[in-house]
């Protein structure tokens, strides 16, 4: 008995910890937050998470890159081929553990310190631009603006780095793609 009113006390101690924003996530699996940091939309993102996780199973995804643009003096063409290198396309049995979304607290460990101009995901959409800036190089701009359910998602993400007709500039769109195709055959469960 002691042991659940300890329990209980902390489950109560920590739920008082959470957000207006989070327990709204936790609830409903939304997320709509303006000029955020890193850490808060990630908190925002484990709190919805059992709302919004996708189903294991067997899924078909592709990852295609649908354009690149290295500004003036480039070879476009020649870095398309390059990017284009890096699409997939795959059917796969998947576990929870492997459907769980991007820990986007990675992002700044690749991208610098960003901040969230928008991050909205709600109804079945997610739209988000997201802007991040290392000492001494372009400011990167992330967008990602789509449709996901437990069951599937359609996604465009469009990076943008630096400014069009100045070094270091570059663009890269790619869209990822993925439905679950059924269940795993018996033997790929364990």
């Amino acid at each position: 008995m002691r042991a659940t009113i300890v329990l209980g006390t902390a489950a109560l101690a920590l739920a008082g910890c959470q957000s207006a924003a989070e327990k709204h996530a936790a609830e409903t699996g939304e997320i709509e937050v303006a000029n955020a940091k890193t850490d808060e939309v990630s908190r925002l993102l484990k709190a919805a998470a059992p709302k919004t996780a996708a189903k294991p199973g067997l899924w078909k995804a592709e990852l295609r890159i649908e354009a690149v643009d290295v500004g003036p003096g480039g070879d476009n063409a020649q870095q398309l081929q390059l990017a284009k290198s890096l699409e997939r396309s795959a059917t796969e049995c998947k576990t929870a553990e492997q459907l769980k979304p991007f820990d986007i607290a990675k992002l700044e460990k690749a991208a610098g310190e960003c901040s969230f101009i928008r991050y909205v995901a709600k109804g079945g959409k997610v739209d988000a631009k997201i802007q991040c800036s290392k000492p001494n190089a372009p400011v990167t701009t992330i967008l990602i603006n789509g449709a996901t359910s437990a069951t599937g998602f359609d996604v465009a993400i469009e990076n943008l780095t630096g400014v069009a007709g100045q070094p270091g500039y570059s663009q890269v769109r790619m869209r990822s793609t993925g439905t679950r195709v059924g269940e795993c055959p018996a033997q790929a469960k364990g």
